[in-house]
């Protein structure tokens, strides 16, 4: 067992398998005796319910500059609401999506510049930095592919392309905190490497 909380986030473009990854981690973890928390974002809270709206469904024209604040204001909201109880409380948080997030969708993808949107994010999240980030890698076409239809973020195409690229730049800068996967895999082969990466890092 964890004597201190342990902060795991899964990180990719749409499509990669996070939230099937997670909800398999999260199921795992919970069968060897941990207690765990899965969130996500936009939408874990109640309040990031409500900016997912707007985010990914709504036809609302919305700036790259703005769309990192409405993704900040939902981070907040998830850390104080349920990440740092449950950090406190020696869990385990399995995460969809953290800061990373949105300095490779907006601060790289979307142009906001990767310097100011890194420092927002320090400031919104008070300096709280992932134990492992779980990286699952894929090319966009195949990770499009398993979509039956794309939400407006998506459909920016090769922009995607940009994300990814983004990604595997900062996991190569930081490699003690991330772990590149090869998502184009089938879900059991992907997440024998998602499980043993958290399992190493814990024990």
């Amino acid at each position: 067992m964890t004597h201190r909380g342990f902060f795991v986030t899964f990180e990719g473009i749409d499509g990669c398998g996070k939230s099937t990854q997670a909800d398999l981690l999260t199921t795992a973890l919970e069968e060897r005796g941990h207690r765990v928390t899965h969130t996500f974002e936009p939408g874990g809270t109640t309040l990031g319910k409500r900016l997912r709206t707007i985010l990914v469904h709504d036809e609302l024209a919305v700036s790259p500059f703005a769309e990192v604040l409405l993704f900040a204001a939902d981070r907040r909201q998830d850390i104080d609401e349920i990440i740092l109880p449950a950090l406190h409380q020696e869990q385990i948080i399995v995460a969809e999506r953290f800061a990373d997030s949105s300095i490779a969708y907006q601060g790289i993808g979307g142009g906001v510049g990767k310097e100011r949107v890194e420092s927002l994010m320090n400031l919104i999240t008070s300096g709280l930095i992932p134990d492992l980030t779980l990286l699952l890698d894929i090319a966009p076409d195949k990770s499009l592919a398993r979509k039956a239809s794309l939400d407006k973020i998506e459909q920016r195409g090769s922009f995607l392309t940009l994300v990814r690229r983004a990604y595997l730049d900062m996991a190569a800068q930081q490699p003690a905190r991330f772990v590149i996967i090869n998502a184009a895999r089938t879900r059991e082969d992907v997440f024998q490497d998602v499980l043993a990466a958290v399992l190493k890092r814990l024990s």
